[in-house]
């Protein structure tokens, strides 16, 4: 509700328009800015030896150029913090166009952004285009140059390289279309003009005009923002399409121009001098005097941080850097004009620069031997210790994928029953559902590390979970005492899927409460809520919670501003804020139950991990009558509300969606039956294969193998003289 009235008070909304969004994602800086903690880069230098892999490439880079200077940026942010923000606290803040698979947000998947050609972006993708590392190099390291301007660094013919290909911007003068309709004209260039502009703001004109080419596209004219000619606006341009947000280009262009009308940008001029300005005083002047940190606000000079952000593109810094350095070469081939470039460090980074995706190793997947043995090796060598050796229908965790031969082989690491790491020739073995034995909700009750496996070492962080963070249990007192703690399997919200210390985590009753205090609400406002950086509605916006989302409550009626009850929160994704409740009464959100162990349950039938589990005797009535709403597909898909329920079927319920697992079931027709068996009996004789589902509905004595007990348990339920249970 809150968020609702801002839209509605008159005031509130003359500060909307104030602190517009440009390209949707950013607002106005409120806070006095502070001093920057920063410190100059000598070549050989140790100051960054707790950041690793920065020195060599920098001191590379010196050795090239000698007359360049680096000025290194502490953020004094964590690494996992600063790609939960960039990504899963605000899906759509970076995008990738044209995209898929790794490269796109496993959440959002194939929802269009924008013009419908952009998805969001996966932390892999964001991870990697953020990772300063990947772009210490001559072509890239240009998206970190400070863009202030520097008198007699530039030249007309300097902006006219950057602007080659656009013709409509090589002209003699500019030729344009006023708000009549007719054709007038300005007696300059175009690269007048942006040097014109670029000393008035303050910054640098090849910046300039990069941005404008990067916005208005190359080729023989501009696009409808800078033509002059778009229907409802003739006469209005947009050049660096300030406040340029929306969904489908329609609406873009609109709110482009919109803005440009009520600016007043009648002309290319006007509207490159505004932009400029507007550059200067929103960007360049506060902290974000790079590309790089125009793209991802990581500067908390001015008090803010992650939202005044250009652009969504998530790979733009990096694509305009590139072009500006061929220009800057053409210019002076050695490139020996004594440039500066701000470097931005972050705590904890990775060992290693994050791989572009595609190209990542790292997973938490469950395996099944098809060979008839599997050898487990201390190291990736046939010639090292043995470990285990590893008989068909074994399941081990694998935690790395080998991408390439050592010593004749590719490898891949498991991790065995008793937390060992060791590894395995990449063969003889097949991917199956997870491994799992519960299903709760809980919530982290210290910022602990979520790795790709259990144990602290031979893993890898995967990413670092808040306080108060809500995620799903789906393993738990399997791997003890491994590097001196216990260690529990964990799924995010979006999905990414690790390893935790069990001690870090606390199990979320059916009630949604948790003994540390916290507990489980949903919001229930129409409009959603504004969550923001302290209680308050003149506090610093973080995100929005949409009606029916759930976050965790860490402290109540911490604050009473602004007619409001403020209580202390955290996102599914790990972002702390502040939410405005409503009154006493909490208006706004309702604490919720039923976000315990079992999702569904009843006689004969629970949920555990990512299956449903049915003894023989279940039927789809059974279901539904203990989890209301729920939709029941057979294996083929079909939606049915009546019958037997078979193994394979699915039940999405709440959200979730559990593979019915009937004991005994083999076939999935719903019944158990001579056929069930006897398939059980030709895969123990190796005459047959059956799926993971098949293999959890044979194992009926739940020992995690199908054997002959099995059969015979199966033959006895069908003889009346024994029970199936689960």
């Amino acid at each position: 509700m809150e968020r609702n009235l801002i839209k509605c008070v008159s005031m509130l909304l003359i500060t909307l328009l104030i602190l517009g969004l440009f390209m949707g994602i950013f607002s106005v800086k409120e806070v006095q800015a502070k001093a920057q903690n920063t410190k100059d880069y000598k070549k050989g230098s140790n100051m960054l030896d707790k950041y690793p892999g920065y020195s060599s490439l920098l001191d590379s880079l010196l050795t090239k150029h000698p007359n360049w200077t680096f000025t290194i940026l502490y953020t004094g942010l964590n690494w996992d913090t600063v790609i939960k923000n960039e990504t899963t606290a605000s899906h759509g803040r970076n995008l990738v166009q044209n995209k898929s698979g790794e490269w796109v947000c496993s959440v959002c998947g194939d929802k269009p952004y924008d013009n419908g050609t952009w998805r969001c972006a996966s932390a892999a993708t964001v991870s990697y285009y953020m990772d300063p590392r990947n772009s210490l190099y001559e072509d890239y390291i240009f998206q970190f140059e400070n863009l202030k301007w520097v008198e007699g660094k530039y030249t007309e013919s300097g902006i006219k390289q950057i602007l080659d290909g656009c013709d409509y911007l090589l002209t003699n003068k500019i030729t344009y279309t006023n708000t009549s309709g007719k054709t007038s004209t300005i007696n300059k260039t175009y690269t007048q003009v942006i040097m014109e502009a670029a000393k008035a703001a303050g910054i640098s004109p090849y910046h300039l005009a990069s941005r404008i080419r990067q916005e208005q596209g190359a080729g023989s004219k501009a696009s409808a923002t800078g033509s002059g000619t778009y229907s409802g606006y003739k006469g209005y341009y947009n050049f660096l399409n300030v406040k340029a947000s929306g969904s489908g280009s329609a609406t873009i262009i609109k709110n482009a121009l919109e803005y440009a009308k009520k600016q007043g940008w009648t002309d290319p001029e006007k509207s490159i001098k505004g932009g400029a300005k507007f550059l200067a005083e929103e960007y360049i002047q506060y902290g974000q005097n790079t590309l790089y940190l125009q793209k991802f606000d990581v500067d908390d000079s001015d008090g803010d941080l992650y939202w005044h952000q250009y652009q969504q593109n998530v790979s733009a810094a990096r694509t305009e850097s590139s072009s500006i350095m061929q220009t800057y070469k053409e210019i002076d081939s050695d490139l020996d004009m004594p440039f500066n470039f701000v470097i931005p460090v972050f705590e904890n980074m990775p060992d290693t620069k994050c791989g572009m995706p595609g190209t990542q190793s790292i997973v938490t997947q469950n395996i099944q031997i098809t060979n008839s043995s599997v050898v487990v090796y201390k190291s990736k060598s046939t010639s090292s210790t043995k470990l285990a050796t590893l008989k068909k229908n074994d399941k081990v965790l694998r935690i790395e994928i080998g991408s390439k031969k050592e010593n004749g082989y590719i490898w891949d690491k498991v991790v065995l029953n008793n937390g060992t790491k060791g590894y395995i020739i990449s063969t003889g073995f097949k991917i199956i559902d997870d491994i799992t034995n519960c299903n709760i909700t809980a919530i982290a009750v210290e910022p602990g590390n979520v790795r790709n496996g259990p144990g602290t070492s031979g893993t890898t962080i995967l990413t670092t979970l808040t306080v108060g963070q809500r995620v799903t249990l789906i393993e738990k007192g399997k791997y003890k005492n491994v590097d001196g703690y216990d260690w529990s399997r964990i799924i995010l919200a979006d999905g990414t899927q690790g390893y935790i210390v069990s001690r870090y985590l606390e199990e979320v009753s059916d009630n949604g409460s948790t003994g540390s205090g916290s507990d489980i609400v949903k919001v229930v406002c129409n409009g959603g809520l504004t969550i923001r950086k302290s209680p308050g509605t003149s506090s610093s916006i973080l995100d929005y919670a949409d009606k029916g989302d759930y976050l965790t409550r860490t402290q109540k009626n911490v604050s009473n501003a602004n007619g409001y009850v403020w209580d202390k929160i955290v996102t599914d994704s790990g972002l702390t804020g502040y939410v405005a409740r409503g009154d006493d009464d909490e208006n706004y959100i309702e604490p919720v139950s039923g976000t315990g162990s079992s999702a569904i349950k009843g006689t004969g039938f629970k949920t555990t991990g990512s299956n449903l589990m049915c003894e023989p005797n279940i039927t789809i009535q059974n279901i539904l009558s203990k989890a209301s709403g729920a939709v029941v597909k057979n294996a083929s898909g079909k939606t049915v509300t009546s019958g037997n329920i078979g193994t394979g079927y699915t039940v999405k319920y709440n959200g979730s969606t559990y593979t019915v697992i009937k004991l005994g079931d083999v076939n999935g027709d719903g019944s158990v039956k001579a056929t069930d068996y006897m398939r059980i009996k030709n895969y123990i004789m190796d005459t047959s294969t059956l799926t993971s589902a098949q293999m959890s509905g044979a194992d009926v004595n739940g020992d995690g193998k199908v054997k002959a007990t099995d059969y015979m348990k199966i033959k006895n339920y069908i003889m009346g003289s024994s029970n199936i249970e689960i």
